[in-house]
């Protein structure tokens, strides 16, 4: 079995640099996507070390949040890495570590559409709304709604929140204010979820 080392260029005596290690084949014996490697981790995977870091406060533990993750991704979508796949494993990334740091999978589904309601029609978290829109894998959805309606600057937003971007990133990108951003970000959103019919008739931000 072989296993797919980020970078790929990595040298054992290079002390600076901690690797990101996964198998090119799951636990079933199913062989994983290189998509996923190459444009899932490759992009984000300074980002991932730091997940690591933050959360479970060891960046050598970005493999063991990693090739979960990239293992469920290629078995669900095979090739087919669709819409900024860095965000996406960087994402799922996020909530497999925080389930690590509590000591396993928490039990989110008795209330899962409960809270998905809830946190669209919440302005207080952007970070925990388009987690929830990723963990119901309802995201695609949004985008492609996003495309339709024109809204390019929204969709643009995503990736960078899921990436968790600070303000100044946002503000330097779209020359709008954080609370401007949000404004938009959010009435965009809510829009996309109502044409689509994701979701009923929701609050707009005040």
């Amino acid at each position: 079995m072989a296993v797919f080392t980020i970078p790929f260029d990595y040298n054992e005596t290079d002390k600076t640099t901690v690797p990101i290690c996964v198998r090119d084949t799951d636990d079933f014996g199913n062989s994983v996507h290189f998509e996923w490697i190459e444009q899932g981790v490759v992009p984000v995977a300074h980002k991932l070390v730091k997940l690591a870091a933050r959360v479970l406060h060891d960046g050598w533990r970005a493999s063991e949040i990693v090739e979960p993750v990239v293992f469920k991704l290629s078995l669900e979508h095979g090739a087919n890495v669709g819409y900024e796949p860095s965000a996406r494993v960087y994402s799922r990334a996020e909530w497999f570590a925080r389930d690590l740091k509590v000591g396993g999978r928490r039990a989110r589904r008795k209330t899962e559409v409960e809270l998905f309601v809830k946190t669209m029609e919440s302005v207080e978290d952007e970070f925990d709304f388009l987690r929830s829109l990723t963990a119901k894998d309802t995201l695609d959805r949004l985008l492609e709604q996003l495309t339709e309606l024109g809204m390019d600057d929204v969709r643009a937003m995503v990736p960078m929140i899921l990436m968790e971007c600070d303000a100044r990133e946002f503000q330097h990108r779209f020359k709008k204010s954080r609370n401007a951003v949000s404004q938009q970000f959010f009435r965009g959103m809510r829009k996309a979820a109502q044409t689509a019919g994701i979701v009923g008739r929701l609050r707009d931000v005040e």
